[in-house]
């Protein structure tokens, strides 16, 4: 075992990952000699996937994650969810760490085994560190440009041989924590933005600490002179933002004050409106919709990726199609891409998952068979379940709510479950 794993997340950003990584690996050698490196390519059909998988042929201990379900800055989750460390620090893939970074990041850990803490550090600026301007050792709690977080400078942070002290948020671009003590982002956090200030109270409330090392000094590149590569969108911002709150119980007041002095008050209503109606939708139980295209037909993707999208819930919608010649069309098929489906669930930490055939989502009737589904659901709010085939009126193929108590059990090909889910397993995308 390692004794720690340095991971990032991308999407597009091949540049940022190699000289990330290499400026690790030339200036913290020591420090990493045994190092897990764990890269999750968000865009894994992009242009940068050939090189950033072929990574793994130069960097040892180098694993490449791909993930194109969704593109969200929370999938940084996944590198806590499969670090093989006790220690895990996850990096923006265009980040460079100071000289001694790594090595306080190791000796703040190995000191408290048990330490439940969430340790940042102050981001120098692009001057360094050469007195113009000082390093931003936290964020204050106000909003800004539709984002949670203004920067600020504690003076506390300037020495790098100073001690750790409190703060109450900090930009995530460098972060680290023991894998055992890591509590998770939401799973329905999509695309960009959300997490500052929403991840460090989650881990106060559980009995850790936000902390700022001076000695944990990180650059952070700003600059995109052709523009960002990953989607960022208003409405999805304010729906993360939504989803904080209401997983943490906080009031919205900053928020919609916010965003009404940044869009007006029609748009800010509109978007508000829009966000919440997505989250109250009774599909929005699951952290995931997973829609089965097993006859790997894009048409049946698109005509099921709008039928979701007018039930609200497209935001939601995950994808999975069988590669070509093990298309899901007999039962062994069928229960294969379960299996699939179900250890994939599993590594990201989800609880209840719904699995559907994209073609029962639309065709004539479509949106009332999905609405009926989505009444359905409500039963399993108050039961004790594991698997349940939920019945989609008018249609021979049914849908599948799956708990995590259920994963395990699939992916070992356990007979009760397996003959639980045996309406489903008999269904054809066909349906409907």
């Amino acid at each position: 075992m390692s004794r720690i794993t340095v991971g990032m997340a991308t999407y597009d950003d091949y540049d940022g990952v190699y000289f990330t990584l290499q400026a690790l690996r030339l200036f913290h050698a020591r420090d990493l000699a045994d190092a897990e490196f764990v890269v999750v390519d968000n865009h894994p059909s992009g242009p940068c996937s050939p090189s950033l998988r072929a990574l793994g042929d130069l960097i040892p201990g180098y694993r490449y994650l791909p993930f194109g379900q969704y593109a969200s800055t929370a999938v940084r989750d996944l590198v806590f969810r499969v670090s093989r460390s006790p220690v895990t620090l996850c990096l923006d893939s265009h980040v460079l760490l100071a000289p001694g970074s790594v090595r306080a990041v190791l000796d703040y850990f190995e000191a408290r085994p048990d330490s439940r803490d969430l340790l940042q550090g102050p981001m120098v600026a692009d001057v360094l560190d050469d007195g113009r301007q000082p390093p931003s050792t936290h964020m204050a709690p106000e909003w800004s440009n539709m984002m949670l977080g203004v920067w600020g400078a504690d003076p506390r942070g300037a020495d790098p041989g100073g001690r750790p002290f409190e703060v109450g948020m900090q930009g995530l671009g460098l972060f680290a924590c023991r894998t055992g003590a890591w509590p998770g982002l939401n799973p329905r956090l999509r695309a960009h933005g959300g997490e500052e200030g929403y991840l460090h109270e989650k881990f106060r409330r559980a009995d850790g600490r936000v902390l700022c090392h001076p000695g944990v000094r990180w650059l952070h590149r700003f600059t995109r002179p052709h523009g960002p590569s990953f989607p960022i969108g208003l409405l999805e911002r304010v729906r993360n933002y939504l989803i904080g709150h209401r997983e943490l119980g906080l009031g919205t007041d900053g928020l919609t004050d916010h965003l009404r002095e940044l869009v007006g008050e029609t748009q800010s209503q509109d978007v508000l409106a829009r966000a919440r109606q997505q989250l109250d939708s009774p599909l929005a139980f699951f952290d995931a919709v997973v829609c089965l295209v097993d006859d790997g037909s894009p048409a049946t993707a698109e005509h099921a990726r709008r039928a979701l999208d007018e039930l609200g819930i497209g935001w939601l919608a995950e994808w999975l199609t069988p590669p070509e010649g093990r298309r899901a069309h007999t039962e062994r098929d069928r229960a294969a891409a379960l299996a699939q489906i179900a250890a994939d669930a599993a590594v990201r930490g989800l609880d209840q998952i719904l699995v559907i055939d994209a073609g029962t989502v639309f065709g004539p009737g479509g949106p009332e068979r999905m609405e009926r589904l989505a009444r359905a659901v409500d039963s399993l709010r108050t039961v004790h379940w594991s698997l349940r085939p939920l019945t989609v009126p008018g249609s021979d193929g049914p849908a599948l709510a799956v708990h995590r108590r259920a994963f395990d059990r699939i992916v070992r090909g356990d007979p009760e479950v397996i003959s639980a889910a045996g309406p489903w397993l008999r269904s054809s995308a066909s349906s409907g």
